[in-house]
């Protein structure tokens, strides 16, 4: 096989999505990080953060991990569905994803305005729905890494089995930001709303 061959050069195109997805994946992971430890502080509702800022950023990588992600599949597997549903890994890795995105979408439409100064209240409901959608945001982040890694384990487990997983901490994740995180970013949120 020489470097011009058409194999060597699928494989180097290949490399390189991956490469993208991996440094998209990267840079995401860190701004939402960034952006979670900001809203539990609420550095976002007193000013210190700009949130729309970050939100643009996220949504622009996160847009980019489904660009990679889908021409990784294709070059993969190919885009046919039954394939899609029969590779129990690449299944549950785009599932979390759609998942991670519609949470997302409900985070930038409803719970970014609470954080962003937009309101100098915030009901316990309120609250209550942010901290369920961060857990489902941090738990979701998590898995489509795990599960994106999967390579060794994939052949020994199917898509229940992925998923079974992904729920069970999902659960774990819930408990944590209610019994933790909610309290948190109630007393951080009321501290951030009193005048200085």
């Amino acid at each position: 096989m020489t470097l011009a061959s058409p194999d060597f050069l699928k494989a180097l195109i290949y490399q390189a999505v991956l490469i993208a997805h991996l440094f998209s994946f990267a840079f995401a992971i860190v701004l939402v990080a960034r952006a979670d430890l900001a809203m539990l502080s609420g550095a976002y509702h007193a000013g210190r953060r700009d949130l729309a800022k970050d939100a643009r950023n996220t949504a622009f990588w996160l847009a980019m991990l489904w660009i990679s992600g889908v021409a990784l599949i294709g070059m993969g597997i190919g885009f046919d569905l039954a394939a899609i549903m029969a590779n129990g890994k690449v299944f549950a890795k785009v599932t979390v994803v759609a998942i991670l995105t519609l949470n997302g979408l409900f985070l930038h439409f409803y719970a970014f305005p609470l954080f962003a100064g937009g309101q100098s209240k915030i009901t316990n409901f309120q609250i209550l729905i942010c901290s369920v959608a961060g857990a489902i945001s941090s738990v979701s982040w998590l898995f489509a890494s795990l599960f994106g890694v999967a390579r060794k384990v994939a052949p020994f487990l199917s898509y229940q089995n992925f998923m079974s997983v992904y729920l069970i901490c999902l659960a774990f994740g819930l408990v944590i930001a209610l019994t933790f995180a909610r309290p948190f970013i109630r007393r951080n949120f009321t501290a951030s709303a009193q005048p200085s």
